[in-house]
C-alpha cells in the first residue's frame, strides 16, 4: 500500500512533465549539421529470416516454436519488414539480391539476414523432503506437515546471428536463456511439455527485446522550439515507428573524419518524447549535455532498452 501511495504521485508528475503546448514555444534558430544526410525520412530495415536447424526435445519441435514465435514478433513491429522465410541453402541467392538491390537502388534485397538456433533445452526435476514443524496456536503448538513434492524447471538456450548483406558480416551474435518453473504437489516425478514451450517462448522474446534496439529507427531534427530555457525538437519518427509519450531517446551529433570521410556520432544529450505525436514525426523535450547545442540534423536513436519500471 505504501508503494501505491508513492507510485501513483510519480505517475502523474512523470505523465504531466511529458506534455508540451506549443503555444508557449517559439521558433529558435540552430545551424544545419553539415554532415547530416540530405534525406531526413527514417528506412525501415529489410530482412530474411533463415528457418531455425531442426532441435527436438522428447516429442516437441523447439526449434519451429521459437523460431514462428520470433518471426511473429518481428512481423508485427514497426523496425523491420520480413521479405523472406528461406532455408540455409538460400542464403547465396540472397547475397545475390542485395548486390541488385544495392546496384539498382530496389527494394528486391534484404538488408540483413537473421539466423538462429537452439543451442540447449533443459527439463529438470527437483525432490523436495516431506518435514514436520510447529506452528504457534492459542494452546501452545501444533505439530504439522508438509508432504514431499516436486518442482520443474525447463531452460531453453537460443543463439542469434544477424548478417549484414551482400556481405555477410556478423552484426550482432549473442546467445539467450530463458527458463520456466513450476511445481505441483504430486510425489511423484511428471513431464509438462508447456514449461518446454514457455521457455522457448521467453528466450524469443528475449531475442525479440534484442533486436527491437539494433534495428531501432534512427531519426534527425529538423524544428526547433524555446521557451526561455526549455527547447523542443521535432524529429522525423512518430507513431508508425513506435514513439510514444514518455519514450526515452538519445541525441548525437554527427561528424565526418576528416582522414576517412566516414560519418561517426557522439552523444550530445538525451531527449523525451512529448503528448504530441504524428504519424511520422513528433515533438520531444531535450536535456542537452553541458556546453551541448541543437543543430538541424542531429541524430536521435530510440532507448527501447528503458521502461518507467526501470526507475524503481
Amino acid at each position: 500500500m505504501r508503494f501505491l501511495f508513492f507510485l501513483l504521485p510519480a505517475l502523474l508528475f512523470l505523465g504531466c512533465s511529458n506534455k508540451i503546448n506549443l503555444a508557449d514555444y517559439r521558433p529558435y534558430y540552430v545551424p544545419k549539421n553539415s554532415a547530416a544526410p540530405s534525406n531526413f525520412s527514417p528506412k525501415i530495415k529489410k530482412i530474411s529470416m533463415v528457418k531455425f536447424p531442426k532441435y527436438r526435445f522428447r516429442h516437441i519441435d523447439v526449434s519451429s516454436d521459437t523460431f514462428y514465435t520470433l518471426k511473429n514478433l518481428l512481423s508485427s513491429s514497426r523496425f523491420v519488414k520480413i521479405l523472406r522465410v528461406i532455408t540455409p541453402d538460400k542464403i547465396n541467392e540472397e547475397v545475390k539480391a542485395a548486390e541488385i538491390s544495392k546496384e539498382t537502388d530496389s527494394d528486391l534485397g534484404a538488408d540483413y539476414i537473421i539466423k538462429g538456433r537452439i543451442v540447449n533445452v533443459t527439463y529438470t526435476p527437483f525432490y523436495h523432503k516431506g518435514y514436520y514443524y510447529y506452528i504457534k496456536t492459542k494452546n501452545g503448538k501444533k505439530l504439522k506437515y508438509s508432504p514431499p513434492y516436486y518442482s520443474y524447471e525447463a531452460c531453453t538456450q537460443l543463439h542469434i546471428d544477424v548478417l549484414a548483406l551482400p556481405d555477410l558480416n556478423n552484426a550482432l551474435s549473442e546467445n539467450f536463456q530463458a527458463c520456466s518453473s513450476f511445481s505441483d504437489t504430486v510425489s511423484y516425478k511428471r513431464f509438462y511439455p508447456n514449461l518446454i514451450i514457455k521457455s522457448s517462448g521467453k528466450a524469443a522474446e528475449y531475442a525479440y527485446s534484442s533486436l527491437k534496439r539494433f534495428f531501432a529507427p534512427k531519426g534527425y531534427i529538423y524544428e526547433v522550439k524555446t521557451d526561455g530555457d526549455d527547447l523542443i525538437a521535432k524529429i522525423t519518427l512518430g507513431k508508425n515507428q513506435g514513439m510514444y509519450e514518455g519514450l526515452k531517446l538519445n541525441i548525437y551529433r554527427l561528424q565526418k573524419d576528416p582522414v576517412t570521410g566516414e560519418i561517426e556520432k557522439y552523444k550530445i544529450g538525451e531527449g523525451t518524447v512529448s503528448n504530441i505525436i504524428f504519424d511520422n514525426s513528433c515533438w520531444i523535450k531535450t536535456d542537452l549535455n553541458d556546453n551541448a547545442k541543437l543543430e538541424i540534423g542531429d541524430m536521435v536513436i530510440p532507448d527501447f532498452n528503458t521502461s518507467f519500471w526501470d526507475l524503481f
